[in-house]
């Protein structure tokens, strides 16, 4: 599969209802990670997430990357790839963690719908108002 493939993408203008959902959460909880203002490294810990002090590093950079990736539709398969594998490790998260550190602990809902519209993306691509889209056409 070549990069053409991977960025091509339909006429379909109801995509950017997915790539917002996943989008917005991902850069914004992402900028969070990045800036301290969450408990990144407690979560990871908690959570028995392996190589914590890596991770916390590297996780919210690539999920401001997969959010700004599906947000403005650039390599948008990529980044729901990305964006999928960050949600599953917060849905584990949330699951195995009884007591949330911090002050604000997001519901599981969260990241499931954020997983879910990462999988739409992944199977329709970014849709007509793209970066792909205007790549591929």
């Amino acid at each position: 599969m070549n990069t053409r493939s991977l960025r091509q993408s339909g006429p379909d203008k109801w995509l950017i209802i997915p790539r917002l959902i996943a989008a917005l959460p991902l850069a914004g909880f992402g900028s969070f990670h990045l800036t301290g203002m969450t408990p990144l490294m407690q979560i990871l810990e908690g959570a028995g997430i392996p190589f914590p002090q890596v991770n916390y590093f590297l996780a919210p950079f690539f999920m401001v990357v997969a959010g700004l990736s599906m947000g403005l539709g650039f390599h948008a398969r990529a980044g729901a790839v990305i964006g999928s594998f960050a949600m599953l490790v917060a849905a584990y998260s949330k699951l195995v963690i009884e007591q949330w550190p911090g002050p604000m602990e997001p519901p599981l809902a969260l990241p499931l719908v954020v997983l879910a519209a990462c999988l739409v993306i992944l199977v329709k691509g970014a849709g007509n108002w793209s970066l792909d889209r205007k790549a591929t056409v």
